[in-house]
């Protein structure tokens, strides 16, 4: 079999306005695949710049799976140094974006550079080009998202937030997700990018073993099918990704106001009260067959679990009207809506003040207007909480707001947050999948032993899992012998489960190793003080001595895979 493993990247010097598109080595492609693996491969060599310095270059890049049958492939994925942890960070989002990447014949864009004015990039298959955008400068997201996105195949830009170079800004995609976490609106930004319009049509990737890809697809989807979870009557087929709200108010693990007590009602923004208030139909990315959104009658998606949780749990309100409102603002500004959230929550026991829907509306718009609480907010958490001289307040790690999964009712999510290179984020080892969903094989999520070698493999399958591109869902089905079979069948390289595993466990070791140059030690390994010494939710704090242990073999675990 040939394999279809090729593609270019296509590199986009601001500064100079120069774009010049370069074949991607097929060595480089076979090592590292694409997605994740291969964008961290190419920013090793940048290590030494500040998130916000021009040269820090944003790639954007696509898995061998995207345009092929396989279901929840079609994602992309963006990486750099987030400004807002200074850490190596990746995010991914679905949609057309990464097919139209495809079809105009890209595996990645690398943008570095600044522009001397607003520009847009504008990518066809014919050709490359920056467009002046100060027009756009200064319109939120769904207006310049009504402009651009009719003429074309796919479109991701900034907001107003993105602008000011608000540490979490975020970027909105025409698709309808984001690329809402680290903070790279910012860069976008700073280096005076608006947005990026792709005008080509979706691609279709070439099979390189047919009838080997049949029989990879019908266990795939056996897997998918069987899942209760993700196709079951309570699970997220049919409820969508709220379905976790009640789940994880039983289990302990849905966080109150700044991760002490939850003290709201579930009921208020769980997936019933969204059936009842919206009567939504059930929606997703173009080649989902799970549809974990779910869509109102004018087309827009409602919030999923985290950002409803973000304002339902973290900064309690307790209307459903008033979560959605906030979610949809802040994907017109721009910013993302747990960071957001969590940096609010932070600002509001420091000062003393109450988490009234008014007041936190009021400071969502001073955010995207720079007021002087709008620049206070537009640090983030952390900085906030460090310049307050109160830095014990602010629930993050390596200064990412922790999304509202709280670690005490949960081992391997405790020592995950701390161990993540991109900081304090759930889906890095993704742990609740074994934990709470007990998959693929369940755990037991009040104890610590053997976590450290869970929480490294979770690491390595799920890096994996962003270099191929498929949505982390795929992980609750699905296991590296199925990935293997359909990776190999699709781009005729033969891949082994052991191979895949390595390539994620080598994406791990090079963030850690890119986050080593950027001054970052072991010691930033760990929790805010508040989870060793606080209980909350009935379960007790987490306990520091088994978790320090745990972390400690990690780092073993971690030094040996080097050696």
């Amino acid at each position: 079999m040939k394999s279809t493993l090729n593609g270019y990247l296509l590199r986009v010097d601001l500064t100079s306005g120069k774009c010049n598109r370069e074949p991607l080595y097929d060595s480089l492609l076979e090592e590292r695949i694409g997605g994740r693996s291969l964008a961290v491969a190419i920013l090793q060599s940048y290590a030494n710049l500040e998130p916000l310095e021009p040269d820090m270059p944003l790639i954007f890049s696509v898995g061998p799976l995207c345009g092929s049958q396989v279901p929840l492939s079609s994602r992309s994925v963006l990486t750099g140094r987030s400004p807002l942890t200074g850490t190596i960070f990746s995010v991914t989002s679905g949609g057309t974006l990464a097919r139209c990447m495809l079809g105009a014949g890209l595996m990645a864009i690398l943008i570095h550079g600044q522009a001397g004015s607003p520009v847009i990039l504008e990518i066809t298959p014919s050709g490359d080009c920056l467009l002046p955008a100060d027009k756009l400068w200064g319109f939120e997201t769904d207006k310049a998202l009504r402009l651009l996105a009719p003429d074309a195949g796919s479109v991701a830009l900034i907001g107003s937030a993105g602008e000011r170079e608000v540490l979490y800004a975020s970027i909105e995609t025409s698709a309808g997700e984001s690329f809402s976490r680290g903070g790279f609106g910012a860069v976008m930004g700073a280096k005076r990018l608006k947005g990026i319009v792709l005008k080509a049509t979706p691609a279709v990737r070439q099979i390189a073993d047919p009838s080997g890809f049949d029989k990879a697809m019908e266990d795939l989807l056996r897997l998918f099918r069987a899942s209760p979870f993700l196709m079951g009557p309570f699970g997220i087929r049919e409820n969508g990704t709220s379905a976790l709200v009640d789940l994880l108010f039983q289990r302990g693990m849905l966080p109150g106001r700044n991760f002490t007590d939850f003290s709201g009602e579930p009921a208020s923004f769980n997936a019933v009260a969204i059936r009842e208030r919206y009567k939504p139909l059930k929606g997703g990315c173009d080649d989902c067959l799970i549809a974990c959104k779910r869509v109102v009658s004018d087309g827009s998606w409602l919030p999923d679990y985290e950002a409803l949780a973000a304002f339902g749990a973290i900064s309690p309100f307790d209307s459903i009207d008033e979560i959605v409102w906030l979610c949809k603002r802040c994907g017109d500004i721009g910013v993302d809506p747990v960071s957001f959230s969590a940096t609010v929550a932070t600002f509001c026991e420091i000062s003393g003040n109450s988490i009234e829907p008014v007041f936190i509306r009021n400071l969502l718009e001073e955010l995207g207007k720079g007021t002087i609480n709008g620049l206070k907010l537009a640090k983030g958490a952390a900085r906030l909480a460090s310049e307050s001289g109160v830095s014990e307040l602010a629930m993050t790690v390596k200064g990412l707001e922790l999304p509202p999964f709280d670690p005490r009712a949960s081992t391997a999510l405790a020592l995950g947050y701390a161990t993540s290179p991109h900081g304090g984020s759930h889906l890095t080892s993704w742990s609740i999948a074994s934990e709470i969903l007990r998959k693929p094989v369940p755990t037991d999520r009040f104890s610590f032993d053997g976590k450290a070698r869970i929480v490294a493999m979770f690491e390595d399958a799920n890096a994996l899992v962003d270099s191929i591109l498929l949505c982390r869902f795929v992980s609750v089905a699905a296991e590296l012998q199925e990935l293997a079979a359909i990776l190999t069948a699709v781009t005729g390289r033969v891949y082994s489960p052991a191979d895949l595993q390595q390539i994620g466990r080598k994406t791990i070791q090079d963030e850690r190793s890119f986050n080593c140059s950027c001054g970052f030690t072991e010691a930033d390994d760990t929790l805010p003080l508040r989870f060793f010494t606080e209980s909350a939710n009935g379960r007790p704090p987490v306990d520091r001595k088994r978790f320090e242990q745990e972390l400690l073999a990690y780092h073993r675990i971690r030094a040996a895979q080097c050696q």
